[in-house]
């Protein structure tokens, strides 16, 4: 609700306000796109996928080590700071995993065909929701032309299957394209970190795509 402020003076307004402002200024504090409005972990860093540690939906599930993710683009330039992994511990759902086991993560440019960034998370990573977070060495920036691709190999660790989000969970800062996965049906096991090559879209399953499996996440800064 829009605030009305009494007759002041100029001056005092100026001083009432202006701090105000700076402080809502961040890219954290970002309007909502019509997808509605986006958590976000700082005053700048800001979360791609929300997952609610209560209310997610689905179940926590492991059947061997699968290469799973999503596939995006960018609507602004992004620079993501922090690479995440699902630790099962954290969330609210029965059968969550009892050890989390350091896993990796990775983006890659599936435009140019390389891989950008990739991080070790552990189970001493600072959690965030239900992600464990670590901070890469230098910020990936990327580009609103390319498609990107956020993939971990789960190994011994549960991942969220068929939760139930909606677009209101991915950030407006992304486009979320599809769920991405290794081999048909995404059901090819591997506990190599390889670039996917299949892709469940939005585009043909709608909102079943984004509630397909959750592994891995990043968070992001909105360069200056």
């Amino acid at each position: 609700m829009r605030k009305h402020w009494p007759a002041l003076s100029i001056s005092l307004v100026s001083a009432l306000v202006l701090p105000l402002l700076v402080a809502g200024s961040g890219s954290g504090n970002a309007a909502a796109s019509s997808f509605g409005a986006h958590k976000t972990a700082g005053a700048r860093d800001e979360v791609a996928l929300t997952v609610p540690a209560k209310g997610s939906g689905g179940f926590n599930l492991t059947k061997g080590s699968y290469l799973e993710g999503f596939e995006f683009t960018a609507t602004r330039p992004i620079s993501i700071s922090k690479l995440g992994a699902y630790d099962s511990n954290l969330s609210k759902l029965r059968n969550g995993s009892e050890k989390f086991a350091t896993v990796q993560v990775a983006v890659f440019d599936l435009t140019a065909k390389r891989r950008l960034c990739e991080a070790s998370v552990g189970h001493a990573e600072p959690a965030l929701g239900v992600f464990r977070y670590a901070t890469l060495s230098r910020p990936v920036t990327l580009n609103t032309t390319h498609r990107f691709a956020v993939v971990w190999v789960s190994l011994s660790n549960h991942y969220l299957a068929n939760p139930e989000l909606a677009f209101s969970d991915v950030n407006p800062a992304i486009h979320y394209l599809a769920t991405a996965g290794l081999g048909a049906g995404g059901r090819r096991m591997t506990r190599t970190l390889v670039e996917p090559n299949w892709f469940f879209t939005v585009r043909v399953h709608g909102l079943a795509a984004i509630n397909h499996d959750v592994g891995p996440n990043f968070i992001f800064t909105t360069p200056r």
